[in-house]
This record gives structure tokens, C-alpha cells and sequence, in this order.
């Protein structure tokens, strides 16, 4: 009988391994994270909003994308929309306030039994590796050191 693990806010950082910061391990697959989120009063809108009057949208966007996980187009989209609101004359407080929804999707390294299963939140993706001599494909990830 296996022993049925809770993973919760605590733990999850002890099963699920952000792939912008891990790489994969032996038996791992990746997990896709991906729900509607709200843009909302914080301080990373104040730090879009100053990259954006900096005249870097193309910097602002991929913050979104890369530290917000904004699913494309939506990382654009909120920058251009944060933009227009400015351009008409809301002030940098109102467009703080103001909430944008976007999708948010965030990638894993993890077991496949970690993974909800019937969630629509979550997907997983096989990991495969190419061996470049072969010029073919392997299922499994072999880890070596």
C-alpha cells in the first residue's frame, strides 16, 4: 500500500522544482501549471509601470512572461493596456489599482504521481532527450556527472 502525500503552500517547493531555476532529474517529468490570474495593486506593477517609462515594452513584457509566467499574448497585452491607460492621462496610482486578468502558466520538474490527476490546471510533458550521434530520441533522461 502506498502512503498518500500531502502537498500543500508548505511542501510544495519539496516536489515541485521550478524550471527556471532546476533542471530535470532522473524519473522527473514536467509539470504545466496554467489558470487565470489577476495583475494586481503591488509592487511589481509599480516595476512594470517604471520599465514601461523607460521605454523598454519589449523588457516589460518578458518580465511579465519570465518572473509573472504570462502566458503569451497576455504579456504584451497587459504592457500595452497598462500604456494606453497612461497615454490617456490615468495616473500612475490608478493604473496600479486597476486589475488586469492574464493566464498564468508555470512549469515543474516532479514526479508524474505528484502531478493532480482530473485537475485541468495541470498537464504533464514527457521529458526526452536528443543524442545528437544517434540523431534519435530517448524517452528517459539519463543523468550523468
Amino acid at each position: 500500500m502506498e502512503q498518500e502525500i500531502e502537498i500543500n503552500n508548505k511542501n510544495f517547493s519539496q516536489y515541485f522544482f521550478d524550471v527556471r531555476k532546476n533542471g530535470p532529474k532522473e524519473g522527473q517529468v514536467m509539470a504545466k501549471f496554467s489558470a487565470v490570474a489577476i495583475f494586481a495593486e503591488g509592487p511589481e506593477k509599480r516595476d512594470i509601470i517604471k520599465i514601461l517609462k523607460k521605454d523598454k515594452a519589449q523588457a516589460a513584457a518578458m518580465v511579465m512572461r519570465k518572473i509573472h509566467c504570462a502566458k503569451e499574448p497576455d504579456c504584451y497585452r497587459i504592457c500595452r493596456e497598462i500604456c494606453e491607460d497612461l497615454i490617456s492621462g490615468m495616473s500612475d496610482d490608478d493604473v496600479v489599482k486597476k486589475e488586469h486578468e492574464f493566464t498564468i502558466e508555470a512549469f515543474y520538474y516532479t514526479k508524474k504521481e505528484y502531478v493532480p490527476k482530473g485537475d485541468p490546471h495541470w498537464e504533464t510533458i514527457d521529458i526526452i532527450k536528443y543524442d545528437p550521434e544517434s540523431k534519435t530520441f530517448k524517452s528517459n533522461i539519463e543523468i550523468s556527472l
